[in-house]
């Protein structure tokens, strides 16, 4: 999953100019064995957009083409720029499950924004990302299994956060959502998956 999705980002930020943070739990990861599948350069090339690769590169900073960009700006102009980003961060959930059908494709996997695990008329569903959604899966399946009506959501595009799809992806039965946050925030009203 972990390769999967960081293929899904890099092609996305290359495609929409918008940086992303690809990231998993980092020590779960990292101190386990698993068996994994490793990508082939050769299958990830023909989803690259060279025409894209081409126009970071141009914008690119370059020490033997110096150019100096936003030193300042005034709060108006600020604002001004501000808004007119967010065109490129209103694409990004389009383009993210975009590249997601295409790794699924070759990848054999169904990766989506959000994807559902559990009863198609569950009254319950846990919200959640990361190693934890293989815990709360294995739990969903055997609360099903007793006759319960439970379900989760594994979030695989955090932010900018697609509420349509996430809607979309909840059954329409949903009585109750809990959500589980992989960070705390002290001082915050509540955690950021939970705001989002």
């Amino acid at each position: 999953e972990v390769m999967d999705l960081s293929a899904v980002a890099h092609l996305t930020a290359i495609k929409t100019r918008v940086p992303f943070i690809n990231f998993f739990d980092g020590f779960r990861t990292s101190h386990e064995i698993q068996k994994i599948q490793i990508w082939d350069y050769e299958d990830l090339k023909p989803l690259v957009d060279m025409d894209a690769v081409k126009a970071f590169r141009k914008n690119a900073l370059n020490p033997d083409a110096p150019v100096t960009r936003g030193t300042a700006e005034n709060p108006d102009v600020y604002f001004q720029h501000r808004e007119a980003s967010n065109k490129f961060y209103l694409n990004v959930p389009d383009v993210v499950e975009h590249y997601m059908n295409e790794v699924n494709k070759l990848a054999g996997t169904n990766y989506q924004l959000f994807n559902y695990h559990g009863a198609p008329d569950a009254t319950d569903v846990v919200v959640t990302m990361g190693s934890s959604a293989q815990v709360v899966e294995s739990t969903v399946d055997y609360l099903n299994k007793l006759g319960r009506k439970v379900g989760f959501i594994n979030v695989h595009l955090f932010r900018p956060f697609a509420t349509d799809r996430l809607l979309k992806a909840l059954p329409k039965t949903v009585e109750r959502i809990a959500v589980l946050d992989r960070t705390k925030e002290p001082g915050a009203l509540a955690e950021p998956l939970f705001l989002d």
